[in-house]
């Protein structure tokens, strides 16, 4: 047909379809009011109708049987207070459609059976605000590559069935504000590889009170959102799997799922990209046993803060996570159940690593190869034995108040590794030299080469030479050490050899002696130097000192005491060899560290 004006079917009760293929109608096509009745075929075949006004088929409007406008052309399409009743097949397909002001499906529109638009194009909104749809278990809407200015599917919404908006353009906002999305077999809604040049809302109605819903899969793989993606007091419920799958999103915005935001199943922001934060405080995680929060290969321009609540049942996977300023965790909650609290191998962090949790984790806390600039912590931010960290660089370490960690309480942390590394020790010794604390950074040095003997699987010689290099020299960071040693054998060997020189215990070497005894304080052999039992003492413990001594004079074994006095000069002969052999190993590997 071609209809100059009007067609007018308000109020109309037709039983048997309604056929309009390829009509024009130059001003409104009126259905309001109308009943039409031809289960199971098409109640309305309106394929290719154009309309050069309005096309309203709401006040009332019911239909038992498909709706079909495919391809359709209208200003402005409406299904307000419709009902669309084709239980087994499809309520509305409008594949291709194009509406220049708007498609509205809302208002107490009910819809059971699928809503297909695959490819339609309107140029305004398409609104679903309060609608009811029932795909009795399968699609309740199918919206793939959708284009339009925004989608409200909020206040009231609810579809019992998947709402599948994969691939669609939108110029301004997806908002789900309270809707409830319920299909728990698959996919609740499914917007992967959405384009959005405005924001993305599933999260609370603050006016009605009601939160977004979704009992099933919310998808948002590859989707690339100009604004923010806020999900604040949303509650996403897919047990069995991954409830908010968004790997490879882009967003130049926040990704907000704070403040009441709720997933039982695992949240999964894989190689997404943030603009701005991502804000998981107050956030409720929970997937037993499996990952929680997975940011793995996440680049994030802003903080991720997982504060003030936050808490996780699961594991909270930061690997490979590249952030461009703090990634901080104070006064959140870690799991306490399964094989990991806290995944961050391989964490790039431009600011600070703020680990404060709320209390202390049970499960192992992993922070291979992170780096970061600043770290943050407590002695309580790491398990008992369940800790990694081979590989952690950080430039500086801050401490909040009474949370200060002395170097004894960091050292004892890195004994809590699982497996041993030096590196962990190195690097927490060389922040120390970088802030002018010597000590520290010895203590720190020596502290792990320690435990290289205790943990590490040495043979048992490199056990004993680690040992002997911490007996005398601390591995070369005390190179006074080995005269701490010889003090005490120097003291005690003058009054050893002042006793022997005055009870004639000692002998001249090759000397010329006129056969009387010899005393220090009367005479000395001809031609030879004199006994001098603090020369003595000396050179018998540093045998690169020559003082005449030990070459000139020995005990005299042929007298009482003599033999047990030459045996005690032969042990601390022995023992100044190994002190001087041990500086010349400490000076060799202080060259080697620098």
């Amino acid at each position: 047909m071609v209809i100059k004006g009007g067609l007018f079917l308000d109020e109309v009760r037709v039983a048997g379809g309604v056929t309009l293929d390829s009509s024009y109608i130059e001003h409104d096509l009126d259905c309001r009011g109308g009943q039409f009745s031809n289960t199971p075929a098409p109640a309305i075949d309106g394929t290719w109708v154009n309309v050069g006004r309005e096309l309203r088929c709401d006040e009332g409007f019911h239909a038992d049987g498909e709706v079909r406008l495919c391809w359709a052309r209208a200003e402005l399409l409406s299904f307000r207070n419709a009902t669309l009743h084709n239980p087994n097949g499809l309520a509305l397909r409008a594949d291709s459609l194009r509406a220049t002001t708007g498609c509205y499906l809302d208002q107490d529109f009910h819809a059971t059976g699928t809503v297909r638009i695959v490819g339609a194009q309107i140029a305004g909104e398409l609104s679903c605000s309060g609608g009811r749809f029932d795909g009795r278990g399968g699609v309740a809407i199918e919206a793939v590559r959708l284009a339009a200015e925004d989608v409200y599917l909020d206040r009231g919404f609810a579809a019992h069935g998947a709402v599948r908006l994969v691939g669609a353009v939108l110029e301004r906002q997806l908002t789900c504000t309270g809707g409830h999305f319920d299909n728990p077999s698959g996919s609740a809604l499914d917007a992967t590889g959405l384009l959005c040049r405005g924001g993305v809302y599933l999260d609370k109605d603050p006016d009605l009170g009601q939160g977004f819903t979704a009992n099933g899969q919310v998808w948002l793989c590859g989707a690339s959102v100009t604004e923010a993606i806020v999900c604040t007091g949303g509650l996403f419920n897919h047990e069995a799997d991954i409830a908010l799958d968004a790997d490879g999103l882009t967003t130049e915005g926040n990704v907000m799922l704070n403040d009441g935001f709720r997933a039982v199943g695992g949240v999964r922001l894989a190689r997404a990209t943030v603009g701005r934060q991502l804000d998981c405080s107050g956030g409720v995680f929970h997937a037993l046993g499996r990952v929680a929060l997975d940011l793995t290969g996440m680049v994030g321009r802003g903080d991720v803060l997982l504060t003030s609540g936050f808490r996780a049942t699961g594991e909270v996977s930061l690997r490979d996570v590249d952030i461009t300023r703090d990634v901080d965790l104070r006064g959140g909650h870690l799991s306490e159940v399964g094989d990991k609290s806290l995944d961050a191998y391989g964490l790039r962090a431009g600011g600070s690593l703020i680990l404060l949790p709320a209390g202390t984790p049970t499960q192992l806390v992993d922070l291979r190869y992170a780096t970061v600039a600043r770290l943050q912590d407590s002695v309580t931010s790491y398990p008992v034995d369940r800790v990694e960290l081979e590989g952690f660089t950080y430039q500086t370490i801050e401490s909040e108040g009474d949370s200060a960690i002395s170097y004894e309480e960091r050292v004892e942390i890195l004994s809590r590794m699982r497996s041993y590394s030096r590196q962990p020790y190195l690097q927490l010794s060389k922040v120390y030299r970088t802030a002018g604390k010597e000590i520290e950074e010895r203590e720190v040095a020596v502290a792990g080469l320690k435990q290289l003997r205790k943990k590490d699987k040495l043979p048992r010689h490199s056990k004993a030479w680690n040992f002997f290099m911490w007996a005398t020299v601390r591995y070369g960071y005390r190179l006074y050490q080995p005269l701490l040693i010889a003090l005490p054998f120097v003291a005690l060997n003058i009054i050893f050899f002042h006793t022997a020189e005055h009870n004639n215990l000692m002998a001249p070497v090759g000397a010329k002696t006129s056969g009387e005894p010899h005393a220090n304080d009367i005479r000395c052999p001809e031609n030879h130097p004199c006994f001098n039992p603090v020369a003595y003492s000396v050179q018998l413990l540093i045998p690169a000192v020559n003082l005449f001594q030990i070459d000139k004079w020995i005990p005299d074994a042929s007298k009482d005491w003599g033999t047990p006095l030459l045996f005690w000069t032969w042990a601390m002969i022995l023992l100044g060899w190994v002190l001087g052999f041990s500086l010349v190993a400490a000076i060799n590997r202080c060259f080697r560290r620098e």
